[in-house]
């Protein structure tokens, strides 16, 4: 029996692609895992799936003045020692990480003690945990085709991000009108919001809306807008069905939420966050811009016009969505999840 632990968290593209690998391993009856992450989303999301889950105390740095730095260098003190007591228990035969903050202390004692690890990278630019443990890891899994990275050896393989099963499902739903979803990610978009709530009367003359605000304008648009084809909402757990029905999707580009766009083939302007690290969401937005996959506006130069000109250049033109749709579809691989499980197997000599 080989065993192999699993960990990411802090956000929920760092925890759904997990899942899924896990399914996959699941199909391997000699293949024990456990999942180990904070007590943040991960840690609801494994309840939710029934998983074999883990939790301990990590911090996260930021690289600016913070009272909170030296709250969370004692958080992930304390973790250490709960990732080195999980390690005794557990005794993997691998580590597998996902990137980010959480994974620390587990891949600080995976290379103390020589265990092997492999690491996946779903954006185009690696964050700073992986970059570390890229420099012992036996395997490195990524998002976007190779050559999308300056860094790269014969350890880096091209996977793709995996998605849940449920952005593979390709629907025809009726509908009476164009639709088109707006989305800022689970926290939601104040900039996306503002420029949105300008032109919402114009949009919903022609087309159906639905519009995940995130929880902090919620109750301001709410009391702001109530308009025939206007759905609003904080969060939609089922995501998966409003973008199975949009005809074009508004949204930022975090490399999880691409990876569903892609699944689904779906027409996208997209807005990068412009304070993700490293600006990983622009480098990320380029890369399907550049291949004619997807549409980008900067931040900085978005206005209601400038988004109003946009949308109905691009929903007055079915041939210019349908390519963004094929275009957008090949950075999608089905498989993605049973390739990583694949590399997880040679490193642990199972095949």
């Amino acid at each position: 029996m080989k065993r192999v632990i699993l960990t990411s968290g802090g956000t929920a593209g760092h925890v759904w692609p997990i899942v899924s690998i896990i399914d996959e391993l699941k199909q391997n009856s000699d293949i024990e895992y456990l999942y180990v992450g904070s007590n943040g989303i991960e840690k609801k999301i494994a309840k939710e799936q029934k998983l074999n889950f883990q939790s301990i105390l990590v911090g996260k740095y930021r690289p600016y003045f913070s009272l909170m730095n030296l709250v969370d260098f004692f958080k992930t003190f304390i973790g250490l020692f709960q990732a080195l007591k999980l390690i005794k228990k557990f005794k993997p035969d691998l580590i597998f990480a996902k990137g980010g903050f959480v994974t620390f202390p587990l891949l600080f004692w995976a290379k103390q003690k020589n265990i092997p690890v492999i690491i996946h990278e779903s954006d185009s630019i690696m964050g700073k945990a992986n970059v570390w443990a890229a420099n012992f890891a036996q395997k490195i899994c990524v998002g976007f085709p190779l050559e999308n990275y300056n860094e790269r050896n014969q350890k880096y393989i091209y996977t793709g991000n995996p998605v849940r099963k449920e952005f593979t499902i390709h629907e025809v739903t009726d509908k009476k009108l164009p639709t088109i979803l707006i989305t800022g990610g689970s926290q939601g978009s104040r900039a996306i919001n503002d420029t949105i709530s300008e032109i919402l009367p114009l949009l919903v003359k022609r087309f159906e809306i639905y519009h995940l605000c995130g929880q902090k304008d919620f109750c301001k648009l709410k009391q702001k807008f109530n308009l025939k084809n206007y759905h609003l909402s904080s969060f939609d757990s089922r995501i998966d069905l409003l973008m199975q029905k949009a005809d074009l999707i508004i949204s930022r580009s975090g490399a999880n939420t691409l990876a569903e766009i892609a699944a689904l083939e779906k027409a996208s302007i997209l807005i990068p966050y412009p304070f993700a690290s490293q600006n990983h969401q622009f480098c990320n937005a380029e890369i399907f811009v550049n291949a004619h996959a997807a549409i980008m506006i900067d931040e900085k130069s978005l206005t209601s016009n400038a988004l109003l000109d946009m949308i109905e250049s691009l929903m007055s033109n079915e041939e210019q969505r349908s390519a963004l749709s094929r275009n957008i579809g090949k950075f999608y691989n089905p498989n993605a999840a049973s390739e990583m499980v694949i590399q997880i197997k040679k490193v642990l000599n199972y095949e």
